[in-house]
């Protein structure tokens, strides 16, 4: 049966996207077929985040009766599939994501990961409806928990599972310590993504951290995210975090 994630944030800037197309090649690197459906029908920008914004059939092509959603399917390099929307606005009229549903049982994957759009409009609760769990993406600073907090509330009212949290643009001074995240959001961290300077380089060559930059600090705390959600690693402890970010101040050489 096919598996089908929402990667939800209620604020923009958290790394939803960063996090569903890094979350997703990492699971194509374990041995998944992996799909990542950009669900964003408003703001897409899966293909400007891959170089490649002018494809020529999108979902929303699918969504209008246009084309098969096989043929708005894209394979990255890495292994995993993107179905990228349209940046054109005038695609985005007469178009809803709840009709995405039908064409979801035609993507023959182990893994669909909804990129969501941020907030809590009609547009984010339908990928949430659409998903049989979701992740839900914050920053470690207490204004963006506190909205976190709004998409959990969401998925419940929907009965749809939260997965887990993943933070993201992590340093070695948080805001919010991660046991409090928890706490607060009610579910537990199961990722933890530092920012660090290869994410910037990796935008800049339009390609995913993990598979531009394997070895980057970040590309490795997604692949950790992808291990634990597949079953090969067990979830990442709230106490190990001290000694990971001891390990990334003396790596980058600082005190």
């Amino acid at each position: 049966m096919t598996l089908v994630a929402s990667v939800s944030s209620s604020k923009g800037g958290s790394g939803k996207s960063t996090t569903s197309i890094n979350l997703g090649v990492a699971l194509a690197k374990l041995g998944r077929d992996v799909t990542i459906v950009d669900s964003n029908l408003s703001t897409p920008n899966l293909s400007m985040y891959l170089g490649a914004p002018n494809l020529p059939v999108t979902l929303h092509h699918v969504l209008k009766g246009q084309a098969h959603i096989a043929e708005a399917t894209y394979r990255h390099e890495s292994g995993a599939k993107i179905i990228p929307g349209s940046i054109t606005m005038r695609d985005f009229e007469d178009i809803r994501l709840e009709d995405l549903k039908p064409h979801l049982r035609e993507i023959k994957s182990d893994v669909i990961i909804l990129d969501g759009a941020a907030g809590v409009d009609k547009e984010a609760q339908d990928a949430i409806k659409l998903a049989h769990q979701i992740l839900v993406v914050t920053n470690p600073d207490l204004s963006a928990v506190a909205d976190a907090i709004k998409t959990v509330r969401l998925a419940q009212r929907f009965e749809v599972p939260v997965r887990g949290v993943v933070l993201t643009r992590t340093g070695p001074e948080m805001h919010v310590d991660i046991k409090n995240v928890a706490t607060i959001l009610e579910h537990p961290v199961i990722g933890v993504i530092p920012e660090d300077v290869h994410m910037k380089r990796a935008l800049i060559k339009r390609e995913p951290v993990v598979y531009a930059f394997p070895q980057a600090p970040s590309a490795r705390a997604y692949m950790t995210l992808g291990k634990y959600l597949s079953g090969h690693e067990k979830e990442f402890q709230p106490e190990d975090v001290g000694n990971f970010f001891k390990f990334m101040k003396w790596s980058f050489g600082l005190r």
